[in-house]
């Protein structure tokens, strides 16, 4: 969802993303792995299936928190 040379953490750029598409779209849900990513969606009014069928790493968790990557 980010470019390139985003690197700020997942929870921030996701719900930026969420937000502009929400300006010219409806957003039924998001569906995303990321407890951080969910947590600040639903704080912002969207609708969140957290997709825990899938087990979160130490590593993906830094990655997307720390380093901006992902």
């Amino acid at each position: 969802m980010r470019r390139n040379d985003d690197r700020r953490p997942a929870r921030r750029t996701k719900l930026e993303i969420l937000r502009n598409m929400a300006r010219k779209r409806e957003i039924r849900m998001l569906v995303d792995d990321d407890e951080l990513v969910c947590d600040e969606a639903v704080r912002a009014g969207f609708t969140v299936v957290r997709a825990d069928w899938s087990h979160t790493s130490e590593t993906l968790k830094s990655a997307q928190e720390k380093e901006g990557r992902t």
